[in-house]
């Protein structure tokens, strides 16, 4: 008996440290799904912007998207996706902020939408450094986007350049809070080599701020929208949005606080035109 149960203790060892080596193995596959996803078209959102090319200061260029504010006081928006995506799926809310008078720029990670290179953190924190750098350049009025591994992105950059305001949809803590409650009976903690640390991140960025998510979103805990709040200081928004997911926060609401924040900066835009 004792032999058997010494048996199915090993096993269950043998299992839980396979298991453990294949999650560390995999993290950025989990983080950055590589495989391709069918390539989404957006015939308007084409027409509307021009493809730009970008260098980043490790020597890649990536394809983004913009279009030019319609006057030099107009905020350009600088729109950073999600990890399942690419730009083009944050194309509807780059249209309807172009038809609301506002410059915007897709901006694009390395290892997405064709560009060369492989994500990770630190590498996508120079990708938005050299998005930011090429719409500065344009307009000094910038405002950032961040959606769910994109405000991982938007948080750290607005730590660093000057920017108008900062709006994070569906936001996370950190990368490592959600893999915790994901797979709480790994020490991912210990593992994470990637971590976007927003909570650690947000008290010292100083511009308006707007955080809004869905009350059902089931990806990122609603409890992480809260927790940045309370730990953001200064001019800061949070909006839940009643019976949305992760997926459908815009359309269900999400417009109506983005823009209406949007529209709250015009007082410092009438300013810069004065």
């Amino acid at each position: 008996m004792r032999e058997v149960l010494w048996i199915a203790v090993l096993a269950v060892a043998l299992i839980y440290s396979i298991a453990l080596a294949g999650l560390y193995w995999l993290q950025g596959r989990l983080v950055y799904p590589l495989e391709q996803i069918e390539a989404f078209k957006n015939a308007e959102l084409e027409q509307r912007t021009e493809a730009v090319i970008i260098r980043t200061a490790d020597g890649l260029d990536l394809t983004m998207r913009y279009k030019a504010p319609p006057d030099g006081t107009a905020p350009t928006v600088i729109l950073f996706h999600g990890n399942g995506e690419d730009l083009a799926q944050r194309g509807h809310i780059a249209l309807e902020m172009i038809e609301a008078g506002y410059g915007v720029l897709l901006a694009e990670y390395r290892g997405y939408g064709g560009n060369p290179g492989k994500p990770h953190e630190a590498g996508l924190y120079a990708d938005a450094r050299a998005a930011y750098a090429y719409a500065s350049a344009r307009s000094s009025n910038i405002v950032l986007h961040g959606y769910s591994l994109g405000t991982g992105v938007a948080v750290q950059l607005a730590r660093e350049a000057t920017i108008s305001a900062l709006m994070l949809e569906a936001p996370f803590t950190s990368i490592v809070d959600v893999a915790a409650q994901r797979f709480w009976l790994f020490p991912v903690r210990l593992l994470a080599r990637d971590r976007y640390e927003s909570l650690a991140k947000i008290a010292s960025i100083d511009a308006p701020l707007l955080i809004y998510g869905g009350t059902r979103d089931g990806v990122i805990p609603p409890a992480h929208f809260q927790r940045l709040f309370d730990a953001a200081r200064g001019d800061k928004h949070l909006a839940l949005i009643e019976d949305a997911d992760h997926l459908n926060v815009w359309t269900m609401g999400g417009r109506e606080h983005a823009m209406q924040f949007l529209a709250s900066l015009q007082p410092a835009r009438d300013t810069l035109q004065a």
